[in-house]
């Protein structure tokens, strides 16, 4: 355990991944093919490398769990529908969960509480208020650990700001959220009707250089490093000439 445990540590820096970084990090731990290791494993050995004076952003998305025939969302226990790793993570001590019943984040480190408040105000769910969009400000990275680069939910925030015809708001419901402290609110969510499209976030890859879409190797399955900003600048640049450049419609 202690040897495969050190190679993980060293496939992160190895990646990019450096002491006070910012980091978001999608997984899948099936695909990382640990033996002896679990994802408290993979936890700790980011917080290892990423150290107290960074952060580690993980989505916590409940889409599979709340919606408009369970309008319920608990902080504390409502499950992650993203992975087990960010389902442990979540209930890591120290780390804090953004107030948001569809696309929350839970985030460790120095920046947590900046990262993570008021993020129930955005009512399109990723907006200004989003750790998402708060991130920028430390550029930011994200890590597609054991991932395909389809699930990357910072692509939202992208879509969003560039206020697309296909993510107009479609859907509206109220949402009870029982908050840290156990106080309920009512929120509403607007989400925006997607059933005529497939995303296509991988395509990012053909509008990054390498230096901003790093293809990396951990325990010997391919990731991919990503700066977030860079992504956020070329992207609205094709969306403004191709709006549709994310999608593809379903025929």
């Amino acid at each position: 355990m202690i040897k495969e445990y050190q190679a993980l540590i060293e496939g992160f820096k190895n990646a990019g991944i450096k002491a006070g970084m910012t980091l978001v990090v999608h997984s899948s731990f099936k695909s990382l093919h640990l033996q002896k290791l679990g994802p408290q494993d993979v936890i700790e050995a980011l917080m290892e490398v990423i150290g107290e004076k960074g952060n580690i952003l993980m989505p916590t998305l409940t889409y599979d769990v709340v919606n408009e025939n369970n309008p319920y969302f608990d902080l504390n226990n409502t499950p992650s529908s993203v992975g087990v790793i960010s389902e442990v993570f979540r209930q890591q001590k120290g780390v804090i969960r953004s107030l948001n019943p569809i696309h929350s984040v839970a985030v460790w480190g120095k920046d947590k509480i900046e990262l993570t408040n008021n993020h129930y105000l955005d009512e399109i769910t990723i907006g200004l208020n989003s750790p998402y969009y708060k991130m920028l400000k430390y550029n930011a990275k994200i890590l597609m650990l054991g991932s395909t680069l389809k699930p990357n939910t910072f692509m939202h925030l992208v879509e969003n700001l560039n206020e697309l015809p296909y993510r107009k708001i479609k859907r509206e419901f109220i949402v009870e959220i029982k908050n840290n402290d156990g106080v309920k609110i009512n929120n509403v969510v607007k989400l925006p009707n997607m059933s005529n499209f497939y995303q296509r976030y991988d395509k990012i890859i053909n509008i990054l250089s390498e230096k901003d879409l790093q293809k990396v190797s951990i325990n010997g399955e391919e990731s991919f490093l990503i700066e977030a900003n860079e992504l956020l600048k070329k992207a609205s640049e094709i969306l403004k000439k191709e709006p549709y450049y994310f999608v593809d419609k379903i025929k």
